[in-house]
């Protein structure tokens, strides 16, 4: 099914200001150049759609906006992978953003260059339930 739309989660996510260390450094990356590797773009959309609840679609439009290697049919094709829906529907694509950052930055160089400073301890300031917004 859809899943709801948080404009707060978002807006965190697009600024790279969750509380997810590895994530932030994607997206300020992203954000300060246009380009992300595919296994950063992954680790963006696993957290988007797994730790913050959002629907799938919202990442990918807010991807071909800032990618300045756009492609429609990698860009939404790797989303519906990361989502499990499509042509390959199974799900269980949750990056494990603690193993990946093990993984691809055990020292904290890319953190460090990226996304340096205080990370948020928080995701929302709102209630738990976080609805309805607006």
């Amino acid at each position: 099914g859809f899943k709801c739309f948080y404009p707060e989660r978002f807006e965190k996510w697009c600024q790279g200001t969750t509380p997810y260390p590895l994530v932030n450094a994607c997206m300020k990356q992203l954000k300060a150049t246009g380009y992300l590797s595919n296994r950063g773009r992954q680790i963006a959309a696993s957290c988007l759609v797994n730790e913050l609840e959002m629907d799938w679609r919202y990442g990918a439009a807010w991807f071909e906006h800032q990618l300045c290697d756009y492609d429609v049919a990698s860009n939404w094709g790797n989303w519906q992978y990361i989502a499990g829906v499509g042509v390959d529907p199974r799900g269980g694509r949750h990056f494990n953003l603690q193993k990946q950052t093990e993984t691809y930055d055990p020292i904290g160089s890319y953190v460090a260059r990226w996304s340096p400073g205080p990370v948020l301890q928080t995701l929302d300031t709102r209630d738990a339930a976080d609805w309805p917004i607006g």
